[in-house]
């Protein structure tokens, strides 16, 4: 049975050097719970939870991981904020940038992709979640399905219009009509 570590309240750094010192298939399990978290310059999510899985893999660290939570967003159509919920599951790579055993560098990964453990063996999640939080994210978020959308605001299509363009509208018409 894996290892529990404590539950990570509010932090999303985990100290892995005794992980790195194990053979390659061990594993660790880490339950995670925010109170706030930034994703975007004004976009934050709250009530953060997870389950992780951290696996000792050859190149460094492999986490699997499920978190859920709630994002304030803005409506696309009637532009007020509301609450939406969201869930995803990932996988992230964390190569470290120190050797455990020997203390000396290790090379920078190849690829984009990978996270990089600090030369005091932490491993960072916080970027790993962000981008996983905001990719479930719907791109074009609806408060709802009863959305009023601009009509509400604004009336409905055309009681707005600026006069100056109806020029432009009558030759449009005439060409299609």
């Amino acid at each position: 049975m894996p290892e529990q570590l404590p539950k990570l309240v509010n932090d999303t750094v985990i100290n892995v050097a005794q992980l790195l010192k194990l053979q390659v298939g061990n594993h660790r399990q880490v339950d995670l719970h925010l109170d706030q978290f930034q994703l975007d310059a004004e976009l934050w999510a709250h009530d953060v939870d997870g389950a992780l899985r951290l696996t000792r893999i050859a190149t460094g660290i492999l986490v699997h991981g499920k978190i859920h939570g709630t994002a304030t967003l803005e409506c696309v159509r009637c532009l007020n904020e509301f609450e939406a919920s969201f869930d995803t599951s990932f996988d992230g790579e964390f190569q470290p940038s120190i050797d455990v055993t020997t203390g000396y560098p290790m090379p920078r990964p190849e690829s984009d992709e990978v996270f990089i453990i600090s030369h005091n063996h932490e491993l960072d999640l916080k970027e790993l979640l962000r981008q996983e939080a905001i990719v479930a994210l719907p791109m074009r978020p609806v408060c709802g399905d009863s959305c009023p959308g601009f009509v509400a605001e604004y009336g409905e299509e055309g009681a707005g219009e600026d006069q100056r363009f109806a020029v432009l509208r009558d030759l449009l018409d005439e060409r299609a009509g």
